[in-house]
């Protein structure tokens, strides 16, 4: 492992946690287009959860075992990067939104776009069954991102349950988890109790988190094991169907033109750069 190596793995976790937190945009949209995707969800299958409950019955040696199986070297500075990120950048983000709603989502927008066209990259030919796989991904995604919010409250076992069903949605790619916590009538909540630093809330939201990620993880590890180009369709349609987010929260703030297509082109100008520079390393 080079020195240089964690370092950039904190970033891509710094551009992930951004990400996360942001309404229209996936956390696993960006690491799809930085390569380590399928990476991460086999590294989150690595961390043995079985031996935790089971070191009383199998022994030590067994969970010292599964233990050293772990990615430690690409998961420790990524989640470090991600956390660092969700914290600091959370009330900036809440800032942008809601000073400048139009720009910030037309920029979501160019990024989205750029990173459906990065991973059309990386699908070797369609044929009937993989544009089925990838209309369903569309369908899927374009009907969740138009739904209307639910009525809910911020009860520990509802702020649970947002956890289990948010977190997965922010490593699945066209998928926003911070959408996912609008439509539950929970983001804004959690984004106060977040900068409020309210342990009991922020205990009970990664418990569900972690239940969910884990769970959520080994379903796509199998996926990419045994159907990966169908699954890579499937994620491609996803992006596709999830550009409506950003698309209704930019137009809910009437852009001109300028503020429409200005920050859409910086937007995907900046993926497009980043996108060349890994295929660039990667050769």
């Amino acid at each position: 492992m080079k020195i240089r190596d964690p370092i950039k793995w904190f970033l891509e976790g710094v551009v992930m946690g951004l990400a996360n937190i942001t309404p229209g945009v996936s956390g696993g949209t960006m690491a799809l287009l930085m390569g380590i995707y399928e990476r991460l969800i086999h590294a989150i299958n690595t961390v043995p959860l079985k031996s935790f409950l089971s070191i009383f019955r199998e022994g030590k040696e067994k969970f010292i075992e599964d233990m050293k199986a772990v990615d430690y070297e690409f998961l420790f500075p990524l989640v470090i990067g991600v956390g660092l990120a969700t914290v600091v950048l959370a009330r900036l983000i809440g800032t942008f939104i809601e000073n400048y709603q139009a720009m910030t989502f037309s920029f979501f927008f160019g990024l989205i776009l750029a990173s459906a066209g990065t991973l059309y990259h990386k699908i070797d030919g369609f044929d009937i069954p993989l544009l089925i796989s990838g209309a369903v991904g569309f369908s899927f995604s374009f009907y969740i991102v138009g739904l209307s919010p639910f009525e809910a409250t911020h009860t520990l076992p509802v702020i649970f349950l947002s956890g289990a069903l948010a977190i997965p949605s922010m490593i699945l790619p066209g998928i926003s988890g911070s959408f996912i916590l609008i439509l539950l009538q929970q983001y804004r909540y959690l984004i106060e109790a977040l900068n409020r630093i309210d342990i009991p809330v922020i205990v009970v939201f990664m418990s569900g988190a972690l239940i969910g990620l884990f769970s959520f993880a080994k379903v796509i590890d199998a996926l990419f094991k045994r159907h990966r180009k169908a699954t890579l369709v499937f994620l491609f349609g996803l992006i596709l169907g999830g550009l409506r987010a950003p698309v209704m929260r930019a137009f809910e703030a009437d852009p001109s033109i300028y503020e429409w297509v200005v920050p859409a082109s910086i937007g995907a100008i900046l993926v497009s750069v980043l996108d060349c520079l890994y295929r660039f390393k990667s050769e």
